[in-house]
């Protein structure tokens, strides 16, 4: 089973962008390729025999290929791969080329929205995606009937096409590669699930990917149960009720607590929770009544690293209250706004802390401008990476949520996703006069939703305080409202530490090799300390279909064989 990347070195600045746009993002999705590189091989046939999916994703890559190359990837589909095609320059396409897949009459110009249709392809997706600035592309008013529209620009007319050659298919996105730089809309932002899926239903089946399965899991902040300073509704967050609801609904949340404001009611409900393993709960800050991080415990809210005496003085409370408690703190850290610094990381080690949910550098401030700027894997986005962290290799950051909105280009009625998913959805801080549930779901479900197509996992994130500001029977509403919303998605309800574990542990191992003959045979290299799923990809009635192949843990390398 090959997923063949064809590539051109000779045109320097597309070829320098193919990591950005494509392959940083097919590697994350843990599709395992190979290249071929037109500067210095050719197309043959019987190299690529065997290929299940082709990928056309760099800029200009089809005026690199000969009429008689481009003849033998269109014979390899026929013969049942998959072709997907990211290059919209149509006029640069030879003119045999558009006449053999069926492409007259094409136009151009500039876009700001895309509209999704309905589509197996697009069912992660929100029905629209907004352009950062207005992206330059290619469009066919009219197409011929052997294609399906999947994508339309902001006039309807079709920009992402699919349709059935032989016993193949083709994807072909009339976008250009370049609207997955962040200029115009960049990964994580809203089409990352068009594109994978893209290549899953285009693909040859079985079709085997080590993409992360799709877990779900929640994270609340700024805990402070019954000692709550901003609550209204003190009925939903005294002795965590509100957490009751959450479980109810298969969510097992990390809890990020205020330690000095939770009371003795609250311990007994946090004992029982973590007992049960239906909460986590780490140490987020002392306290924080006016929300400006006036008594923190990692880092000071101006960006000034802890003494080792004062750390140690921080560590001594923490580890009071956790041992009155009677429970361990989370392995994955919840720092309140993300503030860790660098002279904390020996107290964490200590404390058995691995993982971070960080959105921030480590040793910086959330109001640092430096702050977002974390490279970070698969993107250098910090709101969406699973990655090791440049300043200690022992810690790797697992987070998965959009970013803060920009209120100075959005509103607080913008049902665009948030990090909080509740923002501007309760009275907190007057960004609303009522609870609006129906709003408070989509946004949820939005958030979760958005996470899954990425490749990441689900999440709800919000803070308490929001929470606080919601009567407990409209809470319940609004989970059981995002839960029923995810009845047709696949999910697996997990706790944060484990999906940090499971991410570490993927990171860890690749695909060496796979091969499908009378059975699927898989050489994996690396290790693997968590016992892992492998998407396995079928087809019913030309939908494809998902189940999992388990892997054992292993050091260094394993053959498995799994049944057809």
């Amino acid at each position: 089973m090959k997923t063949i990347v064809i590539v051109d070195s000779s045109k320097e600045v597309p070829y320098r962008r193919i990591d950005k746009i494509l392959l940083n993002c097919i590697q994350h999705f843990g599709i395992w390729y190979e290249i071929i590189d037109l500067n210095w091989a050719g197309i043959s046939y019987q190299e690529l025999e065997e290929t299940h999916l082709i990928i056309l994703g760099q800029e200009g890559i089809i005026s690199s290929l000969s009429d008689e190359s481009f003849s033998v990837l269109l014979k390899i589909v026929e013969n049942g791969a998959g072709l997907v095609i990211l290059d919209g320059y149509l006029n640069k396409y030879p003119e045999k080329i558009l006449k053999i897949i069926g492409v007259e009459n094409f136009s151009s110009g500039k876009t700001n929205i895309l509209s999704l249709e309905k589509h197996w392809i697009t069912e992660m997706s929100s029905d629209t995606v907004i352009f950062k600035n207005p992206a330059f592309h290619y469009y066919i008013p009219q197409i011929k009937n052997c294609w399906s529209v999947i994508m339309r620009n902001e006039n309807g007319y079709g920009c992402c096409f699919s349709r059935s050659y032989g016993k193949g298919k083709i994807i072909l996105f009339t976008t250009l590669p370049s609207i997955f730089l962040d200029e115009y809309i960049g990964h994580t932002e809203g089409l990352d699930g068009v594109f994978f899926r893209s290549l899953i239903w285009a693909s040859k089946k079985p079709f085997i990917t080590k993409t992360m399965p799709p877990f779900l899991t929640a994270r609340i902040d700024d805990v402070s149960g019954s000692g709550s300073p901003v609550c209204k509704h003190r009925e939903t967050v005294e002795e965590l009720k509100y957490l009751d609801i959450l479980n109810k609904y298969n969510f097992i949340p990390n809890l990020g607590l205020f330690i000095d404001d939770i009371k003795e009611s609250d311990e007994k409900k946090i004992r029982e929770k973590y007992y049960d393993g239906l909460g986590e709960f780490s140490p987020h800050a002392f306290s924080d009544p006016k929300n400006t991080n006036e008594f923190p415990i990692y880092l000071k809210h101006s960006g000034e690293e802890f003494s080792k005496e004062e750390l140690e003085e921080n560590f001594k409370r923490v580890d009071i209250k956790f041992s009155k408690i009677g429970i361990n703190m989370s392995k994955t850290l919840n720092a309140h706004f993300g503030e860790i610094g660098l002279n904390t990381l020996p107290f964490l080690k200590e404390r058995g802390v691995k993982f971070f949910m960080n959105p921030i550098k480590i040793g910086k401030a959330w109001k640092n401008p430096d702050s977002k700027k974390w490279d970070l894997k698969p993107y250098g986005k910090p709101f969406f990476s699973l990655d090791y962290i440049p300043e200690d290799s022992y810690f790797f950051n697992v987070i998965s949520i959009p970013p803060k909105i920009d209120i100075s280009t959005s509103t607080l009625d913008s049902e665009e996703p948030d990090f909080d998913f509740l923002y501007g959805c309760t009275t907190f801080w007057k960004e609303n006069k009522k609870v609006e549930i129906e709003k408070a779901i989509k946004r949820g479900t939005i958030q979760i939703k958005r996470g899954l197509e990425n490749g990441f996992f689900g999440c709800l994130m919000t803070h308490e305080q929001r929470i606080s500001h919601i009567p407990l029977d409209d809470f319940e509403k609004i989970i059981s409202g995002i839960y029923r919303n995810l009845s047709d998605i696949p999910f697996i309800s997990k706790s944060y530490d484990f999906i940090s574990q499971y991410a570490e542990s993927r990171t860890n191992y690749k695909i060496e090799k796979i091969e499908i003959n009378n059975k699927i045979s898989i050489v994996l290299k690396g290790k693997n300390k968590v016992e892992q799923l492998l998407y396995l990809f079928t087809e019913k009635n030309s939908i494809p279909k998902i189940s999992f192949l388990k892997i054992p843990t292993f050091e260094k390398q394993i053959l498995l064989n799994f049944p057809i």
